[in-house]
């Protein structure tokens, strides 16, 4: 098995939103919102790590009961966010906080019904803090799910998937994927900080061949 390999700081914060924005990233946005809608959802939900926005503007158009706190440590995320949102009819459903997760303390404990993130964990230093601040942002009774990159056992699993999944982007997006694979954490390691925080380990499995996914109702 490979060590993590936290991202380096290959491109610049708006080098790396552009990349972003430009992937497709529609299916995987709808998948997510269909296996959320499956359980108890809302209505205050916050997303961590929102990134351009999609799941945020997903779940809105598909209801108009959610409000949706969208948080993310780059401004120019933030920025795309913006023109999406407003693109979507969705501005009176979703708020764009300026926040990095580590750096939450402002955010109420308990204050969301659901609280949500998709591929934020493996861009922390410290995934731990990041999951740390989801339990604690979660009500009592309230939903956590979390998706994120499951890191493979060797450089050949990642080249095919970078292959599979990213063959026709640009070479800096597939670059961004490849390094977000090394620096994502196994399933045993997201498992283990899972259990560290009162989480039952069953509650994380593996979802595709590339995501594993963190489902839990918080005890009331």
């Amino acid at each position: 098995m490979m060590d993590r390999t936290p991202e380096p700081d290959t491109f610049s914060p708006v080098e790396e939103a552009a990349e972003y924005h430009a992937m497709d990233h529609s299916e995987v946005n709808r998948k997510f919102v269909d296996e959320l809608l499956e359980g108890p959802t809302g209505p205050l939900v916050i997303d961590l790590g929102c990134g351009p926005a999609g799941i945020p503007i997903e779940l809105c158009q598909r209801s108009n009961d959610f409000e949706v706190m969208a948080t993310d440590g780059e401004i120019e995320m933030l920025e795309i966010a913006k023109q999406e949102i407003d693109i979507a009819g969705c501005l009176g459903q979703i708020s764009l906080h300026h926040v990095a997760v580590e750096s939450m303390e402002q955010f109420e404990d308990g204050m969301a019904d659901t609280v949500i993130s998709n591929s934020l964990l493996h861009h922390l230093t410290e995934p731990r803090v990041g999951m740390e601040t989801a339990v604690r942002l979660t009500r009592a009774g309230g939903r956590l799910f979390i998706r994120d990159l499951a890191r493979p056992e060797s450089v050949d699993e990642i080249e095919g998937l970078v292959q599979t999944y990213s063959g026709d982007e640009s070479s800096n997006g597939q670059q961004l994927f490849r390094q977000s694979l090394h620096a994502a954490l196994t399933l045993h390691e997201i498992q283990s900080i899972a259990r560290g925080l009162g989480i039952p380990e069953d509650h994380v499995q593996m979802t595709s061949d590339r995501h594993w996914t963190l489902d839990w109702c918080r005890p009331e």
